[in-house]
């Protein structure tokens, strides 16, 4: 009987578990709670993978600022989480709309925003944020429009954004998988026939984008959409507790979940860039977007809060 050592009979249990693996298909990584130095995990991201980080101190604390200003726009209601239950759908967009532009535009958001770059190892010289949005999501048969809008699977650079964008999403409270983002991470390099070429962010910005209370039942204004379904794909849903932050390439095509569930979801977003990647023309490709106009200069330098000068040739 021929005696195998133990190492080479470790390595070719490997090889045969490696061979068995599927080839087809794009490999995701989700790194959790993984310290990787900045510009490597910036590398990771625009390369597709995701991470998912528990116990960041900025992201519990502009939850709990969130929190803190939900509460009191829905003062004198029973459950906010099911405030859908006790308030007509006017009411309801009437307390949510103030409560979502002081969250972004509050001077303690922007500056639990510039401890959230240096918490994660960026530089806050070289490193631009744009203000957060608060999203407030009740069940979809009551509301999924305007204020409560149930994004269409897309990439952020369909509304104009730059491809080097490191996104942040964080629920306030323990999710479900119907009150996620859904991940559409086959399609990170695929392209998506869309409507983008037919959306202008100037346009956006002085027709559209402060008048989501004005869509009640319907969805008033344009987004860019896909022009068919996003169909034969993986949805990935990362099912996060309260506090927790799920980060992912701008690049990466995704959608609001529509919410089943009888609770509201609320959760806030938010991007950072760096310039250095943003001169040096590095980052993921954008393999679809069409959009006129750049959000560029809505970004906040994490030192000071000056806004980005745009470098020549960056759109």
């Amino acid at each position: 009987m021929i005696q195998v050592p133990a190492e080479q009979e470790r390595d070719a249990h490997r090889a045969a578990a490696a061979a068995a693996l599927p080839t087809a298909g794009p490999v995701v990584p989700v790194y959790y709670n993984r310290r990787l130095p900045e510009a490597q995990r910036r590398q990771a991201i625009y390369d597709g993978a995701l991470f998912v980080f528990s116990g960041l101190a900025a992201i519990r604390r502009l939850g709990d600022w969130a929190g803190e200003l939900a509460a009191k726009a829905f003062q004198g209601v029973p459950e906010m989480l099911r405030a859908h239950r006790h308030l007509a759908v006017e009411e309801f967009v009437r307390r949510v709309s103030p409560l979502k532009s002081r969250f972004t535009n509050d001077a303690r958001t922007k500056r639990l925003c510039q401890e959230l770059v240096v918490e994660m190892g960026a530089d806050p010289q070289r490193t631009y944020f744009d203000l957060p949005r608060l999203r407030v999501i009740p069940p979809a048969s009551y509301l999924a429009a305007g204020v409560s809008y149930n994004y269409a699977p897309h990439r952020d650079t369909w509304y104009a954004h730059p491809r080097q964008l490191v996104n942040y999403w964080a629920p306030l409270h323990d999710t479900q998988a119907s009150t996620v983002m859904t991940m559409f991470v086959d399609h990170f390099r695929r392209p998506v026939a869309n409507t983008s070429a037919r959306w202008d962010y100037g346009e956006w910005v002085r027709n559209a984008r402060f008048n989501a209370a004005a869509s009640i039942r319907r969805e008033e204004r344009a987004h860019p959409v896909p022009l068919a379904e996003v169909a034969g794909t993986t949805q990935l849903r990362l099912v996060l507790n309260g506090g927790d932050a799920m980060v992912f390439s701008t690049c990466q095509l995704h959608a609001s979940t529509p919410n089943d569930t009888d609770a509201i979801r609320f959760s806030f977003d938010l991007r950072t860039l760096n310039l250095d990647d943003l001169e040096a023309g590095r980052g993921p490709v954008d393999v679809d977007g069409q959009a006129t106009g750049t959000t560029l200069p809505d970004f906040l330098r994490g030192s000071d809060l000056a806004p980005l000068q745009r470098p020549p040739g960056t759109g």
